[in-house]
C-alpha cells in the first residue's frame, strides 16, 4: 500500500511541477494572459485539498470511507468554484485588484 500511495502522490507532484510552467509558456506563445497568480480562493482550495489528502494518507492504509471523504471534499470544492464570482464581481478582499496593482507597479 505504501508503494501505491507513493507512486500516486509522487506522480501527481511531478505532473503539477511540469504542467504549470508549460501552460504559462504556452500562454506566452499563444498571446493569452496566463500567469502564476492564483486568487485567494484557488490558494485556499489547494492547501485544503493537500491537507485533506495528507491527513488521510498519513496512516498508510485506506478504506471506502476515506475515499468517500476525498470525493466529497472535491465535490464541495467544485461546487464552491462553480458559484464563486469571477474577478469582475469580486471585492478587493477576494484578491480582484491585486493583479492590476502589480501591473501598474511594472
Amino acid at each position: 500500500m505504501d508503494l501505491a500511495i507513493g507512486v500516486a502522490v509522487g506522480s501527481s507532484i511531478q505532473i503539477a511541477l511540469f504542467v504549470t510552467p508549460v501552460i504559462v509558456l504556452l500562454g506566452w506563445i499563444l498571446t493569452k494572459d496566463m500567469s502564476l497568480y492564483f486568487s485567494l480562493f484557488e490558494t485556499v482550495s489547494l492547501f485544503v485539498s493537500a491537507f485533506i489528502v495528507n491527513f488521510l494518507v498519513l496512516d498508510g492504509r485506506s478504506n471506502y470511507l476515506e475515499g468517500a471523504l476525498l470525493i466529497a471534499a472535491y465535490i464541495i470544492i467544485a461546487v464552491a468554484a462553480f458559484f464563486y464570482p469571477d474577478s469582475s464581481q469580486q471585492s478587493p478582499i477576494g484578491g480582484a485588484e491585486a493583479p492590476l496593482k502589480l501591473l501598474k507597479m511594472i
